[in-house]
């Protein structure tokens, strides 16, 4: 009995609850793929996160397609016929599952639904789902609500990514330098770290500490493992992960200005072989702009040389050299396989929520797009640029999309 005390006695002094549980989840802001079968839900009006335990899944091979074209409707269904609001959307990898957190009705309530490439969707029942959780540290009390609508606590995490053995956590805190990151090592134990970070707004000509990141990932180069992360308006910031320490204050190192009046939705980490050669990528999706594609040796590119430290002027891009991809409508993205990105987006012309997986190599649907190809009377016969470029990479998105009878003879 003693021993039983000490231990419930130490989880209320950790935040963690130690056991596995039904989940109370009062909000989901943010989702993140764990190791196994985990699932981590981030709770900002328990200011928690859940490890939800999902049933065990099939891996499947890299190729499935998603072809979602009214999302609405299917997530609609699964809360009794409610409106319903994204809140975010993640892969678990390897098994082509989709899992997209949504709230509804005059309450938010969230709801967790799992989607498959064939167009079936199933509410998962939080509250038998086996889990775990922990008490975010300093988490933000302040009753405060930007533009009077948006409470500044639900900022408590903007985005969450698992990465060997600890989950990292965006968002604010409750201190006078609120922008935070978290480092929360998973199996729930004490070890939660928070560092504050500020930065160099250079379209702000500004030194910010609460504006929080909004959507970052990883990469590494020279030997070192960075956190890239975007901000609001759209500043683009390296941090070395020795740097995350508990109790440290840091400074991120501003690379780039990508535009502002914008707010960065979500950021994933991809590799591309193209000739025999990889390279390494990031992929920032945009909710006021279109993508950008960031090659990781842009951000190598940086490391001799100090941050930005002087203003952009708004309407001017300053920084490492990104490409644009057209994924415009984008409200969450993440990678399916190795093969292709499935994301959520608002079709603008089509004003649908869907569901779509989008190839890595071109970022781009074709079915999207009436072009000069689409026409009946279009033929590629001989026209070599057209049958060599052209034509290989179009018969592989009609595939991919449900139009493989729409493939034109070469001949």
């Amino acid at each position: 009995m003693r021993l039983r005390t000490i231990t419930i006695a130490l989880a209320c002094c950790l935040g963690a609850s130690l056991h596995a549980a039904a989940a109370d989840v009062k909000s989901i802001s943010r989702l993140a793929a764990g190791p196994g079968n985990v699932l981590f839900l981030a709770d900002w009006k328990a200011a928690r996160v859940h490890a939800i335990s999902l049933p065990s899944a099939q891996q499947q091979p890299a190729g499935t397609a998603f072809n979602i074209l009214d999302l609405e409707s299917l997530l609609s269904a699964q809360v009794g016929g409610a409106k319903v609001t994204v809140e975010d959307m993640v892969v678990r990898p390897g098994t082509a599952q989709v899992y997209v957190a949504v709230s509804y009705g005059a309450a938010k309530t969230p709801a967790l639904i799992t989607v498959t490439s064939d167009k079936k969707a199933r509410r998962v029942d939080l509250k038998a789902a086996a889990s775990t959780s922990v008490a975010l540290r300093d988490a933000p009390t302040s009753d405060y609500s930007f533009w009077k609508e948006t409470p500044e606590r639900s900022f408590t995490v903007t985005d969450m990514k698992w990465r060997e053995g600890e989950l990292f956590v965006a968002g604010l805190s409750n201190q006078d330098f609120a922008s935070t990151l978290r480092r929360v090592k998973y199996p729930f134990d004490a070890k939660q770290s928070i560092t504050s970070v500020e930065i160099y707004h250079a379209g702000h000509n500004l030194i910010e500490t609460r504006a929080p990141i909004r959507a970052m990932s990883f990469a590494s180069w020279g030997g070192k493992s960075y956190l890239v992360a975007a901000y609001t308006c759209t500043p683009l910031v390296t941090i070395p992960l020795d740097d995350l320490r508990d109790g440290a204050h840091i400074r991120g190192k501003t690379v780039a200005e990508l535009g502002y009046g914008n707010t960065p939705a979500d950021m994933v980490s991809y590799s591309r072989t193209e000739q025999g050669k990889t390279e390494d990528f990031l992929l920032l999706a945009n909710f006021d702009r279109v993508s950008n594609v960031i090659p990781v040796s842009q951000l190598e590119a940086t490391g001799p040389r100090p941050g930005m430290d002087k203003q952009v002027p708004f309407g001017q891009l300053a920084g490492v050299e990104v490409m644009q991809a057209p994924l415009a409508g984008t409200l969450r993205l993440d990678n399916l396989d190795e093969k292709s990105f499935v994301v959520v987006r608002r079709r603008l012309e089509k004003d649908a929520l869907q569901l779509v997986s989008i190839g890595k190599e071109l970022s781009f649907r074709l079915t999207d797009h009436v072009s000069e190809y689409a026409f009946a009377e279009y033929s590629f016969k001989g026209d070599n640029f057209q049958l060599k470029n052209i034509k290989p990479r179009q018969d592989m998105l009609l595939k991919d999309e449900g139009f493989p009878d729409l493939i034109k003879a070469s001949e």
